[in-house]
């Protein structure tokens, strides 16, 4: 029988629907598929939202309290409200693998006068580099106060890497990352993809119909995912295909300067943006797409939209940051753009739009063997070998 795993995070989906949210919840319902009991430990997001609960995917989520994002004391309580919540749910939970996934809520593994437990991490981004351009308008963060912030979580993240037992990165990309921060532990640290449910994320059973092009993307609106740069580059594509359209899923603190950006350049009718989407309307957004655009301005630890898009058999053009070169690795290199410049996403774009020849061979490739390795029950196993290994010294 498996040992039961404590997955530990920030939040989880379906509470918050990002991608770390989503990998952490689809990999703890793989773990459960594979008779491994799972709970994740995250935060609490609504007073609406149950202590604890499972849900029908046999995953078990204990959410602790937080306090209010707009206080003004929030950056100074949270850590230690954080910590306090995350120690009191593994005390409760002895003789289980832990396995985090976000660096605050792992703090509470590194206190002082406990017996120190053994733990996975997997580093999926560096947390600090994202705080500002990620987590911009969610909550109160004096300018004076921000660089000390970033400098104090920066030293978390390293400590909680130092501490593990063992390291996984989602791409070579994020090992280079990792690097950074602390290179032995890059050195010594594992490849294990992100995980896509290509069950469900798998092409058509009918060929889509040859329409006018339909350009699709699912991203987080913020400034590090590239979205402003993509619908500017709309226009030099309506100049070369009139009856584009691109359709954006997603929502994020950029809603309303990309509403005023797709009005200033006259995109309405080309440029729909969906806000947050069910798995239904993603999978057909994907499946219906001629081309997906990852237009990825920095990070990119693994690129689930990516991956999702290539499991639904429609190709996928990236720009040259984080791991989505490597995702399409397979493909033809015209699915790398120069860079993410609006210009170079337009031209990337259009060459591929003007070549229906290089889609539809990119179609035929889809998915192949690679998207297959990023299944989640090839994924879960790979996690499974790992949790045994450190099974033996878990307290």
């Amino acid at each position: 029988m498996h040992p039961p795993v404590v997955l530990v995070t920030n939040a989880t989906a379906p509470d918050k629907l990002g991608g770390l949210e989503r990998y952490v919840r689809e990999l703890a319902a793989a773990l459960v598929r594979c008779d491994v009991p799972t709970t994740i430990v995250a935060k609490r997001l609504s007073p609406d939202l149950p202590p604890i609960e499972t849900g029908d995917d046999g995953v078990t989520v204990v959410r602790h309290a937080v306090p209010a994002k707009r206080s003004p004391l929030f950056a100074v309580q949270y850590p230690y409200r954080t910590r306090s919540g995350v120690r009191t749910a593994i005390d409760r939970r002895p003789g289980t693998v832990i396995h985090g996934h976000f660096p605050v809520p792992m703090l509470a593994m590194l206190g002082p006068g406990r017996s120190r437990r053994p733990y996975l991490y997997t580093f999926h981004a560096p947390v600090h580099q994202e705080l500002l351009t990620e987590r911009q308008g969610t909550y109160l963060l004096p300018r004076p106060l921000q660089r000390p912030a970033v400098e104090l979580l920066r030293r978390a993240e390293a400590a909680v890497v130092g501490g593990a037992t063992a390291v996984t990165v989602l791409s070579e990309y994020m090992r280079e990352q990792l690097a950074q921060l602390a290179p032995q532990a890059a050195d010594a640290a594992r490849l294990i993809p992100g995980g896509v449910d290509t069950d469900w994320f798998s092409p058509p059973r009918q060929p889509q119909p040859d329409t006018e092009p339909l350009i699709f993307t699912a991203r987080r609106l913020t400034p590090r995912t590239g979205v402003v740069e993509c619908i500017a580059a709309m226009p030099a594509v309506l100049a070369r295909h009139p009856g584009a359209r691109l359709v954006v899923a997603g929502d994020g603190h950029l809603r309303t300067t990309i509403e005023r950006q797709i009005s200033s350049l006259g995109l309405e009718g080309r440029v729909d943006l969906l806000g947050r989407v069910s798995e239904a309307r993603l999978r057909e957004g994907y499946r219906s797409a001629t081309l997906t655009v990852m237009p990825t301005a920095e990070l990119e630890g693994f690129g689930l939209t990516t991956a999702e898009s290539l499991a639904c058999g429609t190709p996928v053009l990236v720009t040259p940051v984080g791991a989505n070169p490597e995702l399409v690795g397979d493909l033809d290199p015209r699915f790398v753009a120069r860079s993410g410049d609006p210009a170079d996403l337009a031209d990337a774009m259009i060459r591929l739009l003007d070549n229906r020849a290089v889609l539809a061979a990119a179609r035929r490739a889809l998915p192949g063997p690679r998207v297959q390795s990023w299944s989640w029950p090839v994924v879960a196993g790979h996690y499974i070998e790992l949790y045994a290994r450190q099974a033996w010294s878990r307290s």
